[in-house]
């Protein structure tokens, strides 16, 4: 079970080419405003996963926008269980800023439930791994999978804050047309969390994220106007992570009342 990246971001699962990188970096940094740090993130696939031809190629057609400076490192995503001393060797020469997981969950049953693909293990080795190799690591998790439960994420939070990486993106599960998710919760085998449960849940996440200085960076998934017609059910708002800091500065400040007497 993975995301329907064509939905969410209304672009063709297809690799790019050379050129067709280099067109979008362009593009991005003609509209974008000077910043100290730009990275180019390849996101929506399994990075890691590519063949070794391929992983190559989209790292060099970033080379030359290294070479001038105009961009200062790569990040992208990918499964724990790519995670190789051969692929960390063959992109040692490059400045990868992040490494994020797609961890989703530190649960075996659960990630074989939602047929993820890779364990828990899987999950932990990629961290030891990213941390020899001195590249820092990013984690994102998911609320709301099936037969996932709100202290099963809760501890998954826990667990994956304790092994420090710099950056985590938690997601509540939506149900998106035309995929596995969307059959199920059609048979009425799948039930997707409140909009209120997914807040409180993340809450608690965030919190156990935040007080281990991790960097929280992503609440919630974003989706355009132009592809909202592609959500079928599940706990989506606008405005996710506000409503998730809202949560948690209320709770902050019941208890700082209820100690007042």
């Amino acid at each position: 079970m993975f995301c329907n990246q064509t939905a969410i971001t209304g672009q063709k699962a297809s690799l790019p080419d050379a050129a067709r990188v280099a067109e979008i970096i362009d593009t991005y940094l003609a509209h974008s405003m000077p910043r100290p740090q730009v990275e180019v993130a390849f996101f929506g696939g399994n990075f890691l996963g590519l063949a070794p031809g391929q992983i190559s190629g989209l790292l060099k057609s970033v080379r030359p926008f290294l070479n001038t400076g105009v961009v200062h490192g790569i990040r992208f995503s990918t499964r724990p269980d790519t995670v190789t001393k051969d692929r960390l060797k063959q992109i040692g020469t490059f400045p990868v800023s992040l490494v994020e997981l797609g961890v989703q969950s530190m649960d075996d049953q659960v990630l074989a439930q939602a047929n993820r693909g890779h364990t828990r293990n899987d999950t932990c080795r990629a961290m030891d791994l990213l941390g020899a190799f001195n590249m820092n690591a990013g984690v994102q998790i998911m609320a709301g999978l099936p037969g996932d439960t709100r202290e099963g994420v809760i501890q998954t939070a826990q667990v994956l804050a304790d092994m420090h990486p710099k950056t985590a993106r938690i997601y509540p599960v939506l149900v998106l047309k035309n995929t596995l998710l969307a059959r199920w919760y059609q048979h009425g085998t799948y039930q997707p969390l409140t909009l209120d449960q997914a807040v409180d849940i993340t809450s608690r996440a965030y919190g156990f994220f935040n007080q281990a200085g991790v960097t929280v960076i992503r609440m919630g998934v974003h989706v355009s106007d132009a592809q909202m017609g592609s959500i079928l059910a599940g706990p989506w708002h606008p405005a996710f992570g506000h409503l998730v800091l809202s949560r948690i500065l209320y709770r902050k400040t019941i208890r700082k009342i209820q100690a007042l007497g």
